[in-house]
């Protein structure tokens, strides 16, 4: 699992991981899901393409910040969240504080080029 494998490179990477752990089930792809992937070859990378078939034939999430693997799950309206979405569940999950998460998401923005719709976590964060 990609967001698994980053752990080693992205240290922040772990909140996540240990938040999702004992809900992200481990399922191996179908027929169909195979055929709905090599559909998506064409225009994703091959991990998108799978993790997006398989979420699709499940009914499950896909976690990505990749562009066009976010245009695909909404134009096939399959669950979504992102890099955001899981600081937010942190946060609201009490894993991480509010501000620590902020610090994530500055240092995404600022360090790693992040593309974020705002700067502040408090913006995502229900009152």
């Amino acid at each position: 699992m990609e967001l698994t494998e980053g752990v080693e490179t992205h240290r922040y990477l772990e909140h996540a991981v240990t938040a999702l752990e004992e809900n992200i089930p481990v399922v191996e792809p179908s027929a169909e899901a195979h055929q709905i992937e090599q559909s998506l070859l064409e225009t994703l990378d091959p991990g998108e393409a799978q993790a997006l078939a398989v979420a699709d034939d499940v009914a499950g999430t896909v976690i990505t910040d990749d562009g066009d693997a976010r245009a695909t799950a909404n134009h096939r309206g399959i669950e979504l969240t992102g890099s955001i979405g899981l600081l937010v569940r942190s946060v609201e999950d009490d894993r991480i504080t509010a501000t620590t998460a902020d610090t994530y998401l500055k240092r995404w923005i600022d360090e790693a080029g992040f593309h974020s719709p705002a700067r502040d976590l408090d913006v995502f964060l229900d009152e």
